[in-house]
């Protein structure tokens, strides 16, 4: 099952009524920069991922998605 125009339009659609935007490096980019910031001060990494979550979803981006 491929991902037609019809899918496309409709997460456009949730994007604009959500508030927030499909940029992916730049959600990429301040969760970097922000786990970086933090990982002087602290080395779990579950509080780093929930720091960078806190700042991409804080922006307004939409987060990248995930892979394994």
């Amino acid at each position: 099952m491929g991902d037609g125009p019809t899918a496309e339009r409709q997460r456009t659609e949730v994007r604009g009524r959500v508030g927030v935007t499909y940029h992916q490096a730049r959600a990429r980019r301040i969760a970097e920069e922000s786990v970086r910031k933090e990982a002087t001060a602290k080395n779990r990494p579950a509080d780093l991922i929930n720091i960078a979550l806190e700042k991409v979803v804080g922006t307004g981006p939409e987060l990248p998605p995930f892979s394994t």
